[in-house]
């Protein structure tokens, strides 16, 4: 049993430290951005004392996502993956080491999911008209043309030159379903060496938390696929990630009114959403980066296919 003083000390200690935890709490100032980058809304969140750091942190953040943005870029004739699907069937191809890092990473989604995940499925997204602006329903056989250049197996790196090689003249890589989260995961790591603990960055639902918000965890909500405002899920984050997978932003509709979203099954060359209907699927991981390369594999899977893959997940069907 402690005696009166003990318990006395005890409880002003405590007291102060609340008092403290508070006060520490309330001078922090919440500093925040949004800019247009990855080809979406990329909002980034701080809580610091400092708010020239604050400023000076994101900006640098923003850079970093625009520098990434600028070598991972498809459509830019320019960029380091654009070279890569120019030169890398003819010759082995020395990349970058943020390349090379989200092209492992890659491969090891692909690994994990069975193929789910597959970033030579390109050649069947262009087909049907994403990223063209001429969508349309191809047919079987050219379905099963294009998928003769599909696999990614057709991707060999090389970890002692820090090079890519494709095995296949066909073979072309679109990082869409990994880079933003790996870009992310960058400016959080942009944010640390700032000495930011903590905040948050998303690029259009692709989310890294840093530490806390105030003391709590940050509250995320996830967002029902046919509706324009309304959640139906709210997740916690802290050191970690998420993502979500969906048929609702990039899609269109034929004659019929069906709908085809532009994540597709790497096997069969159809969208993911016909075979299993799914409207959307929230992972959390470790990273980002894996988050989004997961979030993508577990919508093609469908949910039962997806119990095997890493993290903790949310799936909602279509109405």
């Amino acid at each position: 049993m402690l005696n009166g003083n003990r318990r006395i000390i005890l409880y002003v200690i405590a007291g102060l430290l609340l008092i403290y935890g508070c006060e520490h709490f309330l001078t922090l100032k919440e500093i925040s951005a949004q800019r247009y980058v990855l080809h979406t809304i990329t909002e980034i969140k701080v809580l610091c004392r400092n708010e020239r750091q604050g400023h000076r942190a994101i900006n640098a953040a923003f850079a970093r996502l625009k520098e990434l943005e600028n070598k991972f870029n498809y459509f830019n004739p320019g960029s380091e993956l654009s070279l890569i699907n120019q030169q890398a069937y003819a010759q082995e191809t020395a990349v970058s080491p943020e390349m090379y890092q989200i092209l492992e990473l890659a491969l090891e989604g692909s690994r994990i999911s069975g193929g789910a995940f597959d970033i030579t499925v390109t050649p069947i997204t262009r087909m049907y008209g994403f990223g063209t602006g001429k969508q349309q329903v191809p047919s079987e056989k050219k379905i099963r043309t294009e998928l003769q250049a599909v696999g990614w197996q057709n991707i060999q790196l090389n970890p002692d030159r820090q090079s890519v090689r494709l095995l296949h003249k066909n073979t072309r890589l679109d990082l869409g379903g990994i880079a933003k989260g790996y870009a992310v995961d960058e400016a959080a790591l942009v944010l640390r060496e700032y000495g930011l603990k903590n905040g948050l960055v998303n690029a259009g639902g692709n989310i890294y938390a840093l530490g806390k918000n105030r003391g709590q965890n940050w509250r995320i909500g996830i967002r029902h696929p046919r509706g324009a405002t309304d959640n139906i899920q709210i997740i916690e984050l802290s050191e970690n990630a998420c993502a979500t997978s969906g048929d609702y932003e990039q899609y269109f509709l034929d004659a019929k009114q069906q709908r085809y979203s532009h994540i597709f099954n790497p096997k069969t060359g159809r969208p993911a959403n016909l075979d299993n209907g799914l409207a959307s699927v929230t992972v959390i991981a470790d990273t980002a980066g894996r988050a989004d390369m997961l979030s993508t594999a577990c919508f093609v899977l469908g949910e039962e296919k997806s119990a095997a893959i890493p993290g903790q997940k949310f799936f909602y069907k279509a109405d």
